[in-house]
């Protein structure tokens, strides 16, 4: 069995993917920067809890999410 992977190391490709998402939603290439300083941050913060069963990927990308400001929104019919 693998061990986990520390939410701060989680690549250079996902890094590349999560910088990139966040530049494409800021518009700022400074601002992204920033907003991947408190994904790890927060990522840290939360790495131990176990109700949280989503992949590294799928978590950092939610973090990400929130950060930017993209909201969720569901079809009205």
């Amino acid at each position: 069995m693998s061990e986990p992977e520390e939410p701060n190391m989680c690549g250079d490709e996902l890094d590349r993917q999560l910088r990139l998402f966040c530049y494409l939603m800021l518009g700022s290439a400074d601002a992204a920067e920033r907003v991947m300083r408190q994904i790890h941050q927060r990522a840290l913060e939360f790495r131990d809890d176990p109700h949280d069963r989503r992949s590294e990927r799928v978590r950092l990308f939610g973090i990400a999410a929130d950060l930017c400001g993209v909201r969720h929104c569901r079809n009205r019919h």
